[in-house]
């Protein structure tokens, strides 16, 4: 796994990464506190995003992990001037079903697994229920 800060993706330098991290025989990470979705996430509410997958150019899909939330952004290339062309932000309920959707669409390959999912955020990962009232 790897971690960057935005400021990192947009420079395109380093990433987060602690050294004492290496001192563990576990696998240690950044922390990340879940995000409490009273209101919607935006960029500079992140402060540490995963990285799901990177290319040149200024390719990349990443997802918040400080705070942790279905908040993905995908990074499509750079201009002559390094400044990202097109940011793409999926946010809240089926957004990794629309950021899986994209990355197709552009030919990204992106590998998916199974996760487990507690029970009070299903509504993240599930079509809403459609109720129908029969007369």
């Amino acid at each position: 796994m790897r971690f960057r800060s935005t400021q990192n993706i947009f420079s395109d330098l380093g990433e987060v990464f602690d050294p004492n991290w290496m001192d563990s025989d576990k696998l240690v990470l950044p922390p990340n506190p879940k995000w409490d979705y009273s209101r919607p996430l935006q960029i500079e509410d992140v402060d540490i995003w995963e990285v799901i997958w990177e290319a040149g150019g200024g390719w990349g899909i990443y997802a918040s992990w400080c705070p942790y939330a279905e908040f993905y952004m995908l990074t499509i290339g750079v201009n002559e001037n390094k400044q990202t062309k097109e940011i793409e932000f999926f946010y809240g309920p089926l957004s990794q079903s629309a950021m899986l959707k994209r990355a197709k669409e552009l030919n990204i390959p992106i590998s998916t697994h199974d996760a487990w999912v507690e029970d009070e955020d299903m509504w993240l990962y599930s079509p809403p229920e459609i109720k129908s009232l029969i007369i």
